[in-house]
């Protein structure tokens, strides 16, 4: 017997609960600290983390900063191509420099 499934069989779940989303959450942070001990320091299992673990909900504050143009336009390439927000890369790379030479 023969069990074909026509695509159109499947449900497709568009929408998480609260709790769902969070859970998910806790699961891709732990996948990205797993990948993060595997790979090398400096490499980009230490973003995703840096991301994935970033307080969004904080206390934020608008802040002006003066940087050469080509810095600026490396940001947004890599910012376009990563699919990641600037402002949250210009956090990660400041705490970072903080935990360096703290």
């Amino acid at each position: 017997m023969n069990s074909v499934r026509n695509p159109c069989e499947y449900n497709i779940h568009t929408g998480f609960t609260p709790e769902a989303a969070a859970v998910l959450r806790e699961l891709i942070r732990g996948y990205v600290l797993d990948d993060q001990h595997k790979g090398s320091p400096g490499d980009r299992a230490d973003l995703y983390q840096g991301l994935v673990t970033l307080d969004k909900k904080g206390d934020k504050v608008r802040k002006t900063n003066v940087i050469n143009r080509e810095v600026e336009s490396l940001l947004d390439k890599f910012a376009d191509q990563q699919k990641f927000i600037k402002s949250d890369l210009i956090e990660i790379a400041i705490l970072d420099l903080i935990k360096k030479y703290q």
